[in-house]
């Protein structure tokens, strides 16, 4: 099964933010992380 874990990175309350997605198979022996690509540090910070 691949299952897509999400967050939202915004100001509550605010108009803007960004949506970051990790996708991940779950296997017997235990999950595996399909995403290749890190994220951006600046979009994982509190200052934008």
């Amino acid at each position: 099964m691949v299952i897509c874990v999400e967050s939202y990175v915004g100001e509550i309350g605010g108009v803007e933010g960004v949506k970051l997605e990790d996708q991940v198979l779950v296997t017997e022996s235990g999950p595996i992380a399909l995403s290749r690509y890190p994220f951006e540090e600046a979009l994982l910070s509190n200052e934008i």
